[in-house]
This record gives C-alpha cells, sequence and structure tokens, in this order.
C-alpha cells in the first residue's frame, strides 16, 4: 500500500517508529538507549511544531446503562486552545451555573468544600511541553488569582490524565496507526475504524487541522456509549492566559493546607 504522509502526520509517524525502535533495542543494546530517546524527543517536537495552532469547542457526551438498568448520562464542553508546545483547556458552563456563581454560590460539594483544592477541580488547565519532553501542567484559580504548578502525583486530582498526546491532539496520533482506514479522505477528512471483540472505535480525522472532529466509542449492545466532537471556532486565536499573567504563583502543596 502506496500511502501519502502530510508532513504533520510523517512527524507523528517518525515519532511512533524512533519509539518504536528504542522499545525493541533497549536490552539488547542499552547504550544506544539515551540516544534513542532524545531522538523520540525531537521526532515528537517536530510532530507538535507541525500542527496548526487552533482553538476547539470540544462536547463529550456519555450515555451508559448498568446492569441494574439505571441509565446514566455525562455531558460537559471544554474550550481547548491548542499552541505550538502548549495547550490551554478551560470548562465552559452553562448559563445557570455562570449565574448561581455570580451571586456568590459556592457548588463545592464534601467536607472540604470551598477550600482552594476544591477550586482547582475544573479550573482552567494549562499543559506546556518541556524542551526535554516533560510536561508542565498549571490550574489557574481566577477567584483566588494564583496560578498553580502541579507535580505528576497530583496530576489526575486536576483532570490531566498524562497523555500529552491526549491533551494535544484529543487523541493519540498513533492510535490511528491501529486503525482501519475507511476510504480515502472526503471533504478534508479521513475516517478511521477499530473493531475490538464487541466495542468499536470510529475516528473522523481532520487532515490539515490535525484533530479529530469525532471521536465515537460504542459496545455492540447498545449498553456504552461515548462520544467527542470537536469543532474549530471561528475568528482570530484567543489568549484565554493573558488575564493570569499577573497572577501569583505558587505549587500543589499550597492548596492542601
Amino acid at each position: 500500500m502506496n500511502t501519502r504522509l502530510t508532513p504533520g502526520l510523517r512527524a507523528l509517524w517518525l515519532a511512533g517508529v524512533v519509539a518504536a525502535a528504542s522499545m525493541g533495542t533497549a536490552s539488547a543494546a542499552p547504550a544506544v538507549a539515551p540516544d534513542a530517546g532524545a531522538a523520540t524527543v525531537v521526532a515528537t517536537t517536530a510532530a507538535v511544531d507541525a500542527a496548526p495552532e487552533v482553538d476547539l469547542r470540544v462536547v463529550y457526551d456519555s450515555r451508559t446503562v448498568g446492569s441494574d438498568g439505571v441509565r446514566r448520562e455525562t455531558h460537559y464542553v471544554n474550550r481547548v486552545y491548542r499552541r505550538k508546545g502548549s495547550v490551554w483547556t478551560e470548562r465552559e458552563l452553562p448559563a445557570n451555573v455562570r449565574e448561581s456563581a455570580s451571586h456568590g454560590h459556592d457548588h463545592g460539594h464534601g467536607p472540604q468544600a470551598g477550600h482552594a483544592h476544591d477550586e482547582a477541580q475544573g479550573a482552567p488547565l494549562r499543559v506546556t511541553r518541556r524542551p526535554d519532553g516533560g510536561e508542565l501542567v498549571e490550574v489557574v484559580l481566577a477567584r483566588t488569582r494564583r496560578v498553580i504548578e502541579v507535580d505528576r502525583a497530583h496530576h489526575g486530582n486536576v483532570g490531566y490524565g498524562g497523555s500529552w498526546d491526549g491533551v494535544y491532539w484529543l487523541i493519540a496520533p498513533a492510535s490511528l496507526r491501529k486503525m482501519d482506514k475507511v476510504g480515502t479522505a472526503t471533504a478534508g477528512v479521513q475516517r478511521y475504524r477499530l473493531d475490538q471483540g464487541e466495542r468499536t472505535l470510529r475516528v473522523d480525522w481532520d487532515v490539515a487541522g490535525q484533530y479529530p472532529r469525532r471521536i465515537e466509542r460504542s459496545d455492540a449492545h447498545g449498553t456504552s456509549r461515548d462520544v467527542v466532537t470537536a469543532t474549530r471556532v471561528a475568528g482570530p486565536l484567543a489568549a484565554p492566559w493573558k488575564a493570569s499573567e499577573s497572577f501569583d504563583r505558587g505549587d500543589y502543596s499550597d492548596l492542601l493546607d
């Protein structure tokens, strides 16, 4: 099969090839591993630099039906601002929640409700890729005018799952290489599909924008369905982080007092 790759996807493919090579040679030739690791960082950096800067409105819908017959549904919306080497993600709150908050109502729950670490849940999150391939994770607390650097042990507490690819591209590009292409790209979108037992994953990938317009995971019995829909925001690129540049800085331990 003769497949032509765009510069961005070629960089992503190279990152995957280098990673696979480093995994395959690590035990046989440990002395080569550091160079291979450095090459992986370089290749991933090239892929990141090749990805266009985009502003996205991302809608998450999830529905499950438990063995008890209870149907559970979840819906929320994020604004995602992807820039070279960094991603800013913030929750788009419904109008009634914004109105309630403007009247001073606190929607935190539990014995620690109202504490700073409660404010960190759902707060804007900025993830920046370091030159060495690591990530700087920061949560922005607008109410207290602070930017908090979050150490790795607490990434999950602020909504970061630990996958740079997952936050930068919404789905790890490496996963696309494991999926079957459905036809050829149409109107700038390449469809992918992966069947694993009774579960199916479908992805509509925006080739030029390098983001998934739609991700759908479902099971054969209709008891589970997750859909992620990403729409490009029209207009000039926004800079929501500007307001936080004058905020005080701290680390996550400050929230545990």
